[in-house]
């Protein structure tokens, strides 16, 4: 494991035990000299950014493995997309830090930087899609943009704290307008309620 990684390890650990730590407890933490922190990364902020960005780039590349597993049709693609994004979540450290009040600003940016990615594979597989002739789709950028946006700020049990019935009424109805907007068959989104949330609960 190279240094980098060490220092980043270190301070989700200590994420474990403080929300404050500093660099001197993180260097003592991934057994490296103070100096050696600095080498790597300007400030315990710049620590932080950085081990986030990793827990969400681990996400989407693990959406992405999983849908290059087979090959699929664009309707069981999402499918798989989905419950792949949902089928992991961040650490709970590191969820729990984002949702602290003084963190807003970074948590934007990560509900921003996780929107901007996995709504670039949803827009590919609308794409596809609509080349197979099974959606009606003239904004697929847009579109995936809107159905993400859903995913990771409605249902951000960090931000709403919605009941399992108000979460599943809501999947319904995000099912209803994918169906509708896409002219595609009524129940061809059920999967959607088939996805266990409870894995996002901070």
């Amino acid at each position: 494991m190279n240094k980098k990684d060490l220092i980043l390890d270190a301070m989700l650990e200590l994420l474990k035990e403080k929300s404050n730590a500093s660099i001197s407890e993180i260097a003592k933490k991934a057994g490296i000299a103070k100096g050696g922190i600095y080498y790597y990364f300007s400030s315990k902020e710049e620590i932080l950014d950085s081990l986030i960005d990793r827990s969400f780039n681990e996400i989407i590349e693990n959406c992405r493995i999983k849908l290059q597993e087979k090959e699929a049709d664009a309707l069981l693609k999402i499918s798989i997309l989905f419950k792949a994004y949902f089928s992991q979540h961040v650490n709970s450290e590191i969820d729990t830090y984002l949702h602290l009040p003084q963190n807003a600003e970074l948590h934007q940016k990560s509900l921003a930087k996780i929107l901007m990615e996995i709504s670039h594979i949803l827009a590919e597989i609308l794409k596809q899609g609509v080349e197979e002739e099974k959606f009606h789709c003239d904004f697929p950028d847009e579109y995936a943009e809107i159905i993400l946006s859903v995913f990771t700020f409605l249902l951000d049990p960090g931000i709403f704290h919605w009941t399992i019935n108000e979460i599943d009424t809501k999947l319904k109805a995000l099912a209803n307008l994918l169906e509708r907007g896409l002219m595609i068959p009524s129940g061809s989104f059920s999967f959607l309620y088939e996805i266990d949330l409870s894995v996002q609960e901070s």
